[in-house]
């Protein structure tokens, strides 16, 4: 039900409001009826008016009472008809005063103060009637006594302002209570519109959430990947060149790569299995973090690499977003001192409180005359950079004289 693009009932939708609504168009429409039959019997005692004067008047007044049915669907056709009969002939203006009502949903400013000013001439018009006729048959006094049998009828007749101010009182009480309703429901509507809004924006918020988890998760498990492979192919090529080292030799080589390559397939399997999930368990990710550190660097020794390790962690853990990022960046660090300085000493320390947060500092040597401008495409580190700026954290990866130094800090409860 709306009018140029305006809904009336925008929140009364449930059934129960469906019945009310009903039930009050029943109660609106027979009220009007009744008023108009009593007019019609009141009418015919004064004898004011020829009898086809009131029963012309009675039938307008009953179309007008059935359209209001459709009083919001079609507000100006319901109000032109319940004027229509009050205007002409001698009958009551009850139904438009439920049509000025419902006209006030829809509209403001002149076109309401028209519909106002119809409807009042034609309640003014029917209660000019109503003070001519008998005082004991009058709606204006009501309260009037019954005239005894044997008494003479009083004919005195109101002032004729009397019914136009009781006209003017009406319509302004309709006007008013118009407003107010559609006040309210105004603010109802905007109340579940925002309700909505919020749930919607909650919504996004999450599905936001789960998106940004799985893509750093996939990221992770590339870095991670991608670290493993490397060390892999390291191997692998260690075994080609040292084939004729002898059996021992080439087992621990061929042990090493088998670890490796199991090591790379559990996280494989482990990000696979939370990006198949709906992203409520995202957080039990399994991805390495600080503890995980001994079992790196122990690795990295098994492959041949000298390694130092220092930690000085103060009780308590570190959020999981930084501890994560360290195991990382130290990962990263020692892939890239195997690759491109392999056989110089690496040394790590990781320092972590929650005064001064997680540092992390890994240092290689570099070989004289060996620029560190060839260590690749450094999309590594690249990578490392944006995970450490992600969680609040500063980067720095650059070449001191005789050392690569990769350091990072990080917030302790990013």
């Amino acid at each position: 039900m709306s009018v140029g693009g305006r809904t009336l009932l925008d929140v009364t939708t449930t059934s129960k409001a469906k019945i009310r609504r009903r039930l009050c168009t029943t109660l609106v429409v027979s009220l009007c009826i009744c008023c108009t039959m009593m007019t019609v019997a009141l009418a015919s005692i004064s004898g004011n008016s020829p009898g086809w004067n009131q029963t012309f008047g009675a039938l307008l007044n009953i179309a007008a009472a059935v359209m209001l049915v459709w009083r919001y669907q079609y507000p100006w056709h319901a109000l032109a008809l319940a004027v229509a009969g009050p205007i002409v002939f001698e009958t009551d203006a009850t139904a438009s005063l439920f049509a000025l009502f419902a006209i006030t949903a829809f509209v403001r400013g002149w076109k309401l103060a028209a519909a106002a000013a119809v409807t009042f001439l034609a309640c003014g018009v029917s209660l000019t009637y109503d003070a001519f006729r008998r005082r004991d048959y009058s709606v204006l006094t009501i309260g009037h006594g019954k005239i005894e049998e044997g008494q003479p009828v009083p004919e005195w007749n109101l002032p004729l302002w009397i019914p136009w101010f009781v006209a003017v009182m009406m319509v302004l009480a309709v006007v008013g209570l118009g407003l107010l309703r559609k006040t309210q429901s105004d603010l109802a509507a905007a109340e579940l519109t925002l309700d909505r809004a919020t749930h919607e924006s909650n919504n996004m918020r999450e599905e936001m959430a789960r998106t940004a988890e799985r893509a750093r998760i996939a990221r992770d498990m590339h870095d991670t990947l991608a670290a493993s492979l490397s060390r892999i192919s390291l191997f692998a090529g260690g075994l080609q060149v040292n084939s004729n080292e002898g059996s021992v030799k080439v087992a621990a080589q061929a042990t090493l790569i088998h670890d490796t390559a199991h090591n790379a397939l559990d996280d494989l399997r482990r990000i696979i299995g939370v990006l198949r999930s709906d992203g409520n368990d995202a957080g039990s990710t399994g991805t390495r973090s600080m503890a995980d550190l001994p079992d790196l660097v122990s690795s990295a020794r098994q492959s041949g690499m000298r390694v130092t390790l220092y930690t000085d962690v103060a009780n308590g853990q570190p959020g999981s977003n930084a501890s994560r990022v360290a195991y990382r960046v130290v990962q990263e660090a020692l892939t890239n001192a195997q690759k491109h300085a392999n056989g110089s000493p690496v040394s790590v320390a990781v320092y972590a409180s929650a005064e001064t947060g997680v540092r992390v500092d890994v240092r290689n040597s570099v070989n004289i005359g060996v620029s560190t401008a060839n260590y690749g495409s450094r999309t590594g580190l690249i990578g490392l950079a944006e995970q450490v700026h992600g969680v609040g954290g500063t980067f720095d990866a650059r070449e001191w004289p005789g050392q690569f130094v990769v350091s990072c800090w990080l917030p302790w409860r990013p």
